[in-house]
């Protein structure tokens, strides 16, 4: 009788847990077989739920980026219509003082937005190097990047990982351009150190009737290629001379006179002042300009690679890429390298977002097959224990009639 109570007991509160629960199977040994396939498929339920945190984070990071260098896009809005401002023949010196201040500022927020980190205090755009300051100024004045060529990427399913930004170095460091491949950071230093040198240098020389140009080059102690447009009583020709060292111009006097009969113009080297004169039979007006020196791309301030002629006052040509004329298309193109890579985060945007479609139609039917295989029949189980109420109040009784009665009672 005691074993009974015992068994009942267990049915009645197996039954009581089930409704607590709400699960059909509470312990793998009532059901085995559908207990491996109930746990296979809550397995796979916490997995999707680390898909779809995955993919969350991934889509707060994109929409971070995507803000970020939307600012970025703004900034090098603003670049541009000061570019092409301060290319107008309008433009004042105090115009170009205030131009420089927004510059800098304007650099300052650049450096700024590419150094932006997450919530959780991770570098955006570093790549891989999550933990570090991806973009520096060195000692020279020039901002540098300090991550690595990675994208930070997260599990959003079995077999795909979402991109979580976009690289730094790619989107600031390499924007291409005509003259090369530049960092942002030195395609604003080129614009600032152009404005900065607007009045006193010049793209072009020439010389005053009947009395020639008198030269000097001045550049560094690395032999270089420079070639400049040379015009003269005869025409005009593309003068290129080879492996030209600075204060050296005996490769520009060979160059210049093998064009001789093409320009009219002649040189020789000042034996007292070593300088480079030009010079045409009959005092006629010499041009040059075009200057281009191998190696240099973007605009110095402090300009190393000039023709200075010796006038009152000597007036100085610098490579066509200190111009200021030269400036506008390079911030153009950065801005075009910040459009295509607010292009690239908004498809993985789009991308993030249509996972997240797929890992939650996933998960509602694998809900549906676990409420379906392991969820409890309430109404069944409720009857059962009702019924299992009664017989143990039953069994109780007549135990309880057993134990008090007699045997006189029985045998009656």
């Amino acid at each position: 009788m005691t074993t009974r109570f015992s068994q009942i007991n267990e049915e009645i509160q197996l039954r009581q847990t089930k409704i607590s629960t709400g699960r059909d199977i509470t312990e793998a040994s009532e059901q085995p077989i559908k207990a491996v396939k109930l746990s296979a498929l809550e397995q796979s339920l916490t997995q999707l739920g680390g898909f779809q945190r995955n993919v969350g984070t991934a889509q707060q990071s994109l929409s971070l980026s995507d803000t970020a260098l939307a600012s970025a896009d703004d900034v090098l809005a603003q670049l541009r219509e000061r570019a092409i401002a301060a290319n107008t023949v309008t433009v004042s010196d105090d115009d170009i003082a205030a131009f420089r201040i927004e510059v800098s500022q304007m650099r300052e927020a650049l450096v700024g937005l590419a150094n932006t980190r997450t919530s959780d205090g991770q570098a955006l755009f570093g790549g891989y190097s999550t933990d570090i300051v991806p973009f520096v100024q060195d000692a020279a004045g020039r901002v540098q990047y300090q991550g690595d060529g990675g994208t930070q990427t997260l599990a959003a399913s079995e077999t795909m990982r979402l991109p979580t930004s976009v690289n730094g170095g790619e989107v600031f460091m390499q924007v291409k351009t005509d003259d090369g491949i530049f960092s942002i950071f030195d395609i604003v230093d080129s614009f600032d150190a152009a404005l900065a040198n607007r009045t006193s240098m010049t793209d072009s020389l020439s010389s005053e009737a009947q009395t020639g140009l008198s030269l000097s080059f001045s550049g560094d102690r690395v032999p270089r290629d420079l070639s400049f447009t040379l015009s003269g009583p005869e025409g005009s020709v593309t003068i290129l001379a080879h492996e030209v060292v600075g204060g050296s111009h005996e490769r520009l006097l060979l160059e210049i006179n093998e064009q001789s009969v093409n320009t009219g113009v002649t040189a020789t080297i000042n034996s007292d002042t070593g300088r480079l004169d030009l010079s045409t039979e009959d005092g006629e007006t010499i041009e040059l300009s075009g200057l281009q020196v191998e190696g240099v791309s973007l605009a110095s301030h402090m300009p190393q690679f000039t023709m200075t002629t010796d006038g009152k006052p000597p007036k100085t040509m610098v490579p066509e890429v200190q111009m200021l004329d030269r400036q506008l298309e390079k911030i153009v193109k950065a801005g075009e390298k910040m459009a295509l890579s607010r292009t690239a985060v908004g498809a993985r945007m789009q991308r993030a977002e249509a996972q997240e479609e797929v890992l939650q139609t996933r998960s509602v039917a694998i809900e549906t097959d676990v409420s379906e295989l392991g969820a409890a029949d309430l109404e069944k189980i409720i009857t059962e224990l009702q019924t299992l109420l009664v017989t143990r109040d039953a069994t109780r009784q007549a135990y309880s009639r057993i134990v008090q009665g007699s045997l006189f009672d029985f045998l009656k």
